[in-house]
């Protein structure tokens, strides 16, 4: 869905990039581990949005070797942008199925919502354990 709408602006993957900062500027380790890729991908990726200018590098004065990346007021407009098209996709989609029916995903989700919150989840669960 995202991609078939959004794919002339940003890539999934920048666009989760630019969610993750906008609520704070990361380094490119957090950003790695956030992703599950290896730093050189994240250089790649933070170039890319870089020559882009959507994102800002800020070198710390300490240690020159840490970089802070930060949106840039063109990220928060393309992120914005995506977000709203992503929502009328959304809204047009469900507007397809009945009240009821969107009343029943609404409690569905928040039932999901109140399971990821749960830190004691995987404590209780022998069958998870041996499954990893």
């Amino acid at each position: 869905m995202h991609n078939r709408y959004t794919v002339d602006e940003i890539t999934d993957t920048q666009y989760v990039v630019l969610r993750a900062l906008r609520k704070a500027p990361c380094n490119t380790s957090f950003l790695a581990h956030m992703l599950g890729v290896t730093l050189s991908a994240v250089t790649a990726l933070i170039n890319r949005l870089h020559r882009m200018d959507l994102v800002s590098r800020e070198r710390q004065e300490k240690d020159r070797r840490q970089v802070w990346i930060s949106i840039t007021p063109m990220g928060l407009k393309v992120l914005e942008n995506v977000e709203e098209r992503r929502n009328l996709l959304l809204a047009l989609y469900l507007s397809r199925v009945t009240e009821s029916e969107r009343q029943q995903l609404l409690e569905l989700l928040q039932q999901a919502v109140k399971l990821f919150e749960r830190e004691d989840i995987l404590e209780d669960d022998d069958i998870l354990e041996e499954r990893l």
